[in-house]
C-alpha cells in the first residue's frame, strides 16, 4: 500500500475485500448502506470498463471493479473534495493503473469520455426530491443526497450516450419513485431487466430498490426482493 496524507476530518476504512481501504471525511458525505447493495449487485465480465457515475467517495466503482475483476473503473465526482479523496483512495491501493478519476459535472462526461464506448455505467446518485425541511443545510452533502444539481433525466441521459448498444446500467433509488424512474428509463432506451426492492424487514414497504437496465435491451423484467438480515 502507498502512503497517503490525510486531511482534517479524513479516516482511512476498511472496505473487507482483498484488503482495500478507502479514504472517507467525517465532515462530508460519507457512503451508506445503498452503496454496498449496489456494489454487491452490479455484474461485469473481465474485460468490460465500469464508469461510475457521481462516484462520491468512489466505493461503488472500486467495489464493483474489484469484486468483478473488471478491465478498468472511471469514477465521474462533481464535488472537488470528493473527487480528491477517491484519488487517495486510488493511490493507497496500488490501483492507479486500473482506476481513473474524473473530476467534472457528469453531464460533461460524454464530452470528455467519448459516447457509446462502455460497457457498464453505475451509480448510486443523489434521489431524494429537495424538499426544504429534509435539507441539512451542509452544501456538500447535501448535493450528495438531494436532486439539487442534477436529476435522473440527467443520469439516464448520460448513462445512454456512454453505453454500448446492450450495455448495462445499473442504479440504486427511492422505490416510491418506481413509476417516474421507469417512464424516465424507457425514454433514453433502456429496459429494465431485474429490479430489487430492498426492505429493512418483512413488515415494512421498501424504500430501496436496484435496478439492472440493458440499453436497446428486450422487453421483460424480473422482480427481486432482498430483506436485509435474512
Amino acid at each position: 500500500m502507498n502512503k497517503i496524507k490525510l486531511e482534517n476530518g479524513e479516516r482511512l476504512d476498511d472496505l473487507q475485500y482483498n484488503g482495500l481501504k478507502i479514504v472517507q471525511n467525517k465532515n462530508l458525505y460519507c457512503f451508506s448502506n445503498d452503496a454496498i447493495l449496489l456494489c454487491n449487485f452490479v455484474k461485469t465480465r473481465h474485460s468490460d470498463t465500469i464508469v461510475d457515475l457521481c462516484s462520491g467517495s468512489g466505493v461503488v466503482g472500486l467495489l464493483a471493479f474489484a469484486k468483478n475483476n473488471a478491465k478498468k473503473a472511471i469514477l465521474v465526482e462533481k464535488q472537488q473534495d470528493l473527487a480528491k479523496m477517491s484519488q487517495k483512495t486510488i493511490d493507497y491501493n496500488n490501483l492507479t493503473d486500473k482506476i481513473e478519476v474524473l473530476n467534472c459535472d457528469i453531464l460533461d462526461a460524454p464530452k470528455i469520455l467519448g459516447v457509446e464506448k462502455y460497457d457498464v455505467v453505475c451509480s448510486n446518485p443523489p434521489y431524494f426530491l429537495p424538499h426544504s425541511n429534509l435539507l441539512s443545510g451542509k452544501k456538500g452533502i447535501d448535493i450528495a443526497k438531494f436532486e439539487i444539481e442534477m436529476t435522473f433525466d440527467d443520469l439516464c441521459k448520460v448513462a445512454s450516450r456512454l453505453l454500448k448498444f446492450g450495455g448495462k446500467f445499473y442504479f440504486v433509488n427511492d422505490a416510491t419513485r418506481l413509476t417516474e424512474l421507469i417512464l424516465t428509463l424507457k425514454k433514453y432506451d433502456f429496459e429494465p431487466k431485474t429490479i430489487q426492492f430492498v426492505f429493512t424487514k418483512k413488515s415494512t414497504h421498501s424504500k430501496v430498490a436496484l435496478f439492472e437496465c440493458f440499453k436497446k435491451g428486450n422487453s421483460g423484467t424480473k422482480i427481486q426482493f432482498n430483506i436485509l438480515g435474512e
